[in-house]
């Protein structure tokens, strides 16, 4: 009897260490659909280009425990942006403004933004924000003159406290940050005429 329980326990033994472990699944997540629409701001926009810091050249998807370590970065393991935040913010942006202003505005400028910060931050365990932080610089269709700039700075609670939470929370400081940009180029255009004929001249 003990011989056959030896031998059980051998063939389990075996068998355990044989299976190969499970392949965590990567969960990915991007932007959405832009949804809304873009108001009139009286500037014709042709062009939208999103640089990023160097840290958040990258498809993880990153968050702070403000409470307990904030000095460091931390990335979700089973989470994933489908490709850097920098490249989705532009591609969401370029829809948002591109398909929804009027064609008949002109060659339009280039919007050029810069993604400085972007993470969900956990002051407690059970609760978060999203941070996102942008400069934006309308430039000329061609040529590197400075028309305007304006820098964001955006906070979103997070729905719940996780990665979800996060993606949604970020989806919702895009909203923002779109609107935002929609209030500052009207303001251009009423406080800068001059500013709307470059960018409805011809290039």
């Amino acid at each position: 009897m003990r011989r056959v329980i030896v031998i059980l326990g051998a063939f389990l033994l075996a068998a355990c260490v044989g299976t190969p472990p499970r392949p965590v699944e990567i969960v990915r997540h991007d932007l959405g659909d832009p949804g809304g629409d873009w108001p009139v701001t009286g500037v014709a926009i042709s062009r939208v280009d999103v640089h990023v810091a160097a840290w958040l050249d990258t498809a993880a998807q990153l968050y702070r425990l403000s409470y307990a370590d904030p000095l460091t970065r931390h990335s979700y393991a089973e989470n994933r942006w489908v490709a850097p935040p920098g490249d989705l913010l532009e591609r969401w942006l370029q829809r948002r403004i591109l398909s929804g202003q009027n064609m008949d505005a002109g060659p339009g400028c280039r919007l050029i933004m810069w993604l400085d910060e972007l993470e969900q931050r956990f002051d407690s365990p059970r609760a978060s924000q999203v941070v996102l932080e942008a400069r934006a610089s309308l430039q000329p269709l061609r040529g590197d003159t400075v028309l305007a700039q304006q820098a964001f700075h955006i906070v979103k609670t997070a729905g719940s406290p996780d990665a979800r939470g996060g993606v949604q929370a970020t989806r919702a400081g895009a909203d923002a940050l779109a609107q935002e940009l929609a209030r500052w180029l009207g303001d251009v255009a009423q406080t800068r005429p001059q500013t709307v004929a470059i960018c409805k001249e011809k290039k």
